[in-house]
């Protein structure tokens, strides 16, 4: 068999093979007495019709398997004399016989892996925050816990900082109604009825409004410009001043109750103390940084690994993680709130986060795989069972049916690939020298009175 591999961009790759006349009469032969064996031919015992009848009265068929047999024939020797690492098979084309020798060739496009050099991946050096929960940390995320049961409270009194103040606004552009001056405006610029603002530091709203809202008092009317910002998501108001009419019904005082044995019990149940409240929370920071730690760990590795080497990415690859993040990214918006319209707009910005993460994400595939093969390692079959269990338990499906869905649609080579990665990363984790830092403060949005 004559086989040449041209190598193109992109991790692609045309296979010109070539099968002589003496391989394919072989394959001919053994196909045609395959069917003979097979096949009941009115006038012939079985097995006994004559090879030249059944290759007769099965010519298509027969030609079709030998085509087929030829072809993975002619990939498998392809795939294994030029140590191809084959990710996909895109067409089979230019299938021809040549009447001068009886030979039959054929080209093969392929998706590749991408052939490079590891990088040293044991040793990489990350820098990672000491573990310390302190007694400061607990109050804190005692508070957050208190702050889930604040309430509002009827104050007769004008707003401050930290208020809540139950408005009805209305928006207006160069004093015209903002919806009559621009229809396509988010209707939260348009109209709102009696909703709840919390008056914080900083504008999570407009720029200027809470300022603007400091010192309203019931049945007090006031009208705030603001003026849009250039980042706007709107954009036909970036830059605009709009007028923004707000009637107050009412001030509200955010009450934050004190840690109370009710309280107490009310978060944990009957048998929870102060004490092992404090101990609980305690275990939770700590499991919570430990968690963040291991992140920031492998962020590092994979941001040091990627660095390091340089390679072609096979597209095609590429494309479906870019489809899929895709996907994640419109469906996350949509469960916010966010409209078709909008993601519309959005595209662009959201095709090329997606692309760029995509490309990483493939990117570190390919190293991970590498450093899994290199170490020889593998997925112990508890784990690849564990987690096929998780997944047909969120899809609620029963395990037997599950399992032959799996098996099927190639779900569970996919668990036990993507697990393989993960156990590559760990052991890169655990190889790498880590140098202790000084924890940074945890961000926090408490504004609590």
């Amino acid at each position: 068999m004559n086989i040449n591999v041209e190598h193109q961009p992109n991790c692609r790759a045309v296979a010109h093979v070539r099968v002589p006349a003496e391989q394919v009469g072989k394959e001919r032969d053994e196909i045609i007495s395959y069917y003979a064996s097979m096949v009941r031919i009115p006038g012939y015992r079985p097995g006994k019709t004559p090879k030249s009848i059944v290759a007769k009265r099965y010519e298509n068929e027969v030609k079709d398997e030998l085509e087929k047999q030829l072809i993975s024939a002619g990939l498998r020797q392809a795939v294994k004399s030029e140590g191809l690492e084959l990710l996909n098979v895109l067409a089979v084309n230019d299938k021809m016989y040549h009447d001068t020798d009886k030979s039959f060739s054929f080209t093969i496009e392929m998706t590749l892996a991408p052939k490079f050099e590891l990088p040293e991946y044991t040793g990489i050096p990350v820098k990672l925050p000491r573990i310390e929960v302190t007694d400061a940390d607990v109050d804190h995320d005692i508070l957050h816990l208190r702050e889930h049961h604040t309430t509002y409270e009827d104050v007769e009194r004008a707003a401050a900082i930290g208020d809540v103040v139950v408005l009805s606004v209305t928006g207006s552009l160069d004093g015209q109604p903002l919806g009559e001056a621009m229809p396509d405006a988010p209707d939260h610029l348009k109209e709102m009825k009696e909703n709840w603002f919390l008056l914080g530091e900083e504008d999570d709203f407009l720029p200027g409004f809470y300022a603007g809202l400091v010192g309203i008092a019931k049945d007090e009317e006031r009208t705030i410009n603001v003026t849009i910002a250039d980042d706007f998501r709107f954009e036909g108001l970036r830059g605009k001043t709009i007028a923004l009419t707000a009637k107050c019904h009412g001030v509200k005082d955010k009450v934050v109750p004190e840690l109370t044995d009710e309280l107490i019990k009310k978060v944990g149940g009957d048998e929870m103390t102060a004490e092992t409240l404090r101990e609980e929370v305690r275990a939770a920071i700590r499991r919570r940084r430990e968690q963040a730690r291991d992140a920031a760990k492998s962020n590092q590795v994979i941001a040091h690994l990627t660095e390091k080497v340089e390679f072609e990415l096979p597209q095609e690859v590429v494309n479906r993680e870019a489809q899929r993040r895709t996907n994640e990214i419109a469906q996350r918006a949509m469960q916010q709130g966010i409209g078709e319209e909008e993601l519309v707009k959005q595209q662009d910005d959201i095709l090329n986060s997606a692309t760029n993460q995509a490309r990483q994400n493939v990117k570190v595939s390919f190293i991970l795989e590498q450093v899994a093969k290199k170490e020889a390692l593998e997925v112990p079959g508890q784990k690849i069972a564990m987690a096929l269990a998780r997944i047909a338990e969120h899809q609620k499906m029963p395990a037997k049916k599950f399992m032959a869905e799996a098996q099927k649609n190639g779900l569970i080579d996919n668990v036990r690939s993507d697990l393989l990665l993960q156990e590559a990363l760990e052991f890169i984790k655990d190889k790498a020298v880590v140098e202790e830092t000084d924890p940074e403060p945890e961000h926090c949005d408490t504004h609590s009175k």
